[in-house]
């Protein structure tokens, strides 16, 4: 009998939200992501918090600006004030996310039409290494400052 497979794969990203039904229709509208279910669990410090699928049954979590769930900070986050970009990748560990897609151009200048900044334009990249690849990708801002990676990638086989 063999165990059962401790890692099924990458299930979620958690943001903080400034404003959690702006982020979650700029997810949904401009990217193409699926409500999923909305929750709260005040004994976990989650006051409000938003499942929105974003294909395969992998989820973006966002919490409002009143939750301080595990993992965040233990203060509620201030709406009025927004640290800059530069604030924010100073003290981020979280480099950016990505999603894939066929069109990266297209989905990089619907972001930036529902309010997202530009971070790099859409470009192809030509990787070294044991597997040399082409990548097409462009980088936004999105809504609470989070970085969103739009990636057309080939298929990467494990060797």
């Amino acid at each position: 009998m063999t165990a059962p497979a401790l890692n099924l794969g990458l299930d979620h990203v958690a943001l903080r939200t400034y404003d959690i039904d702006a982020t979650a229709r700029f997810y949904t509208e401009a990217l193409g992501f699926q409500f999923l279910h909305e929750w709260s669990a005040p004994e976990a410090g989650v006051k409000r918090c938003i499942f929105l699928d974003a294909g395969d049954d992998r989820v973006i979590e966002l919490f409002d600006a009143g939750s301080t769930p595990p993992g965040g900070s233990a203060r509620t986050i201030d709406a009025e004030h927004r640290p800059s970009d530069e604030e924010r990748a100073s003290a981020a560990t979280l480099v950016h996310f990505a999603i894939r897609t066929e069109d990266p151009a297209a989905l990089f200048q619907r972001a930036i039409d529902a309010g997202a900044r530009p971070l790099m334009a859409p470009a192809q990249i030509e990787t070294t290494g044991a597997i040399p690849m082409t990548l097409q990708v462009g980088f936004v801002y999105g809504l609470n400052g989070e970085v969103i990676e739009f990636i057309k990638r080939p298929h990467m086989r494990r060797v």
